[in-house]
Parts: structure tokens; C-alpha cells; sequence
């Protein structure tokens, strides 16, 4: 059977290259779909630039393993260049599109022009607006955690309760006690099915704590981007996903692990009722999701599917 991981990304969370094919290896997988993430003006949230070169330059040195996507931001006026050019190049997705638009914004459209018209699924992120606490410390937790000691083998000595102690003395004060409204990414989903019905001939790959909170019915009452507890009923993705051919999802990140483990019944029969268009991935996060799929018993037929067939099909591979 082929396994595929459909979303990691290089140089986040520690995932240098050695560690990514070190994963690959450990975990009997075939090959990654190796997304970017491109923000030219982003504001105080929580962002990690992962640039094209670095995804490019695995990908030649693991052509078998690595497979390039790249979605530049489309606020650039040399985006659509930018895609065809690499495209050209062997890129062979659009992703991780994850922008602080619409889609019923005219350059998410042009996007999905030109993907489609040069058969590239999108991989996009969905996530919800709202005001939030400045994260003062995330960033130097992360380059201490990830960019600075982790080299030396230090990082890993110190407990984690002590280092976030650490980072919050020396984070600056001025960025205490301060929020900034976030404008989401990639809303809503009322402009996203104009967008499946406009572009049938583009396959669009959810994910994000937006699109995997609608598993369940009653999402709107909550305020969580991580709801937990059972599932109630059938939530908008649902019907979304049973009206559209060119809808898929994946399992990544937080997002698809809470939303997926929070009910283990209603999510074999999701799994089940969509096996043709559920995606395996990660995004980094290792927090046993083939583990937990696998303990839902599915039919043979369906984890060939999830695990590497679907994507494969959406490749062409």
C-alpha cells in the first residue's frame, strides 16, 4: 500500500530536512507533499516564513520523496507569474494558500484560474477572525526552541514548563496585555462554495481550524477554534463535501486531529461515507493520527484510499 504524508512543511517545528526523510523512513512512508507558506505583509499573528527554495532544493535532492508545492500570496502583484514559473520548474500544487482574503476576492479567483489551468490541486487553510492576545512569546519560544539551541542539543535538557518561564521574562514588555484583530484566513464558506461551483475543474484540499470545527452541527454556538466533546450531527462540511467532486480534506495539524478524534463513532462513519475524498497528512504535528485512524477499523479499501490512493489520484501519479 502507498502511504503519503499530503502536508508537511520543511524547517518548521525542527522538521529540517534530515529529520523530514529520518520520518519518512521511521514511519514506512513513500513521500511527502512539502506545502510553503508566503505572507509578504503579515501582521502581529503567528507566522513562520517557508519559502519555495527551501522546499525546491528537497526536492532535488529527494526527487523520489518530495513533492513541491508552492502558493505565493496572492496580495503579491507577481503572483500568478510566480505559480506558472515554478509550476514550470516541477512544482506540482498550490499549496499551503493561506491568506488573509476571501474567496470572492478577484486575486483568490485569479489563483483559481490559473491553477486549474494548470491541473494543480489547492492545498488552503481555513480559520476564523477575531480579536487576540499579541503573542509575545511564541516567536522567540520557537526560534529558541527550534532555531538556537535545538542545534546543540541543549533545548531538549531544559523542561518546558522552565523554558516558557524563561521566555516570558525576557519577552518585551510593550507586548503585554495588547490584542490585534485577526481577519482570518481564507473565509468563508459561503464564498468558498461560489468558488467550487465556479472552478469544477480545480480540486480544493481543506484544512484549518475553521473547516474542521463544522464536522459538527452545532459549531456556530461555539467560540473555540478546537471544540471538544462529541459531534453533533452532521456539520456543514457534510454536505459540502457530498455535493462537490472537487472538495477534498485532510487530516493535519491540531485541526484535523481534534476534530477527528473527538468522537470516534461519528467520525468512522464520516470517514467511511467520504473515504474518496479524506487525504492523510500531518503538518508537522505527530500526534499518533495513523495510530488513531487505524483504530477505527475501516474497510482495506478505505485506508488505501486515505493513505496515499486519493493522493495519488489528484496528482496523476
Amino acid at each position: 500500500m502507498t502511504l503519503i504524508d499530503s502536508h508537511l512543511h520543511i524547517n518548521l517545528k525542527g522538521f529540517s530536512l534530515p529529520k523530514i526523510i529520518k520520518y519518512l523512513d521511521k514511519e514506512h512512508i513513500d513521500c511527502c507533499w512539502l506545502l510553503s507558506w508566503e505572507e509578504i505583509n503579515h501582521g502581529p499573528w503567528d507566522y513562520k516564513h517557508l519559502p519555495v527554495e527551501d522546499i525546491y532544493e528537497a526536492y532535488l535532492k529527494y526527487p523520489s520523496r518530495i513533492i513541491p508545492f508552492y502558493a505565493p500570496d496572492p496580495h503579491r502583484n507577481d503572483a500568478i507569474t510566480q505559480l506558472q514559473n515554478w509550476h514550470k520548474k516541477g512544482i506540482r500544487g498550490c499549496g499551503e494558500l493561506k491568506a488573509t482574503l476571501r474567496w470572492d476576492s478577484d486575486r483568490i479567483r485569479a489563483i483559481l484560474e490559473t491553477a486549474g489551468r494548470l491541473r494543480m490541486p489547492i492545498v488552503f487553510h481555513m480559520e476564523g477572525s477575531g480579536f487576540r492576545d499579541i503573542p509575545y512569546s511564541n516567536a522567540l519560544y520557537d526560534r529558541l526552541l527550534f532555531d538556537g539551541l535545538r542545534t546543540k542539543n541543549i533545548i531538549y535538557s531544559i523542561p518546558q514548563q522552565i523554558l516558557k518561564v524563561m521566555v516570558n521574562v525576557f519577552s518585551p514588555l510593550r507586548n503585554r496585555n495588547k490584542s490585534y484583530f485577526f481577519p482570518g484566513y481564507m473565509l468563508d464558506f459561503a464564498a468558498l462554495e461560489v468558488g467550487l461551483r465556479d472552478y469544477p475543474n480545480v480540486n480544493f484540499i481543506a484544512h484549518g481550524q475553521m473547516f474542521w470545527k463544522y464536522i459538527s452541527a452545532d459549531a456556530l454556538s461555539s467560540e473555540e477554534q478546537y471544540p471538544q466533546g462529541s459531534i453533533k450531527g452532521e456539520g456543514l462540511i457534510w454536505r459540502l463535501l457530498r455535493e462537490y467532486p472537487n472538495l477534498y480534506a485532510d487530516t493535519s495539524g491540531e485541526s484535523g486531529h481534534v476534530g477527528l478524534t473527538r468522537d470516534s463513532s461519528t467520525t468512522k462513519r464520516f470517514l467511511s461515507m467520504f473515504g474518496d475524498k479524506i487525504i492523510y497528512g500531518t503538518d508537522n504535528v505527530l500526534k499518533e493520527q495513523k495510530d488513531f485512524l487505524r483504530s477505527l477499523t475501516l474497510d482495506n479499501g478505505t485506508y488505501k484510499k486515505i493513505f496515499g490512493e486519493n493522493a495519488e489520484k489528484l496528482l496523476n501519479m
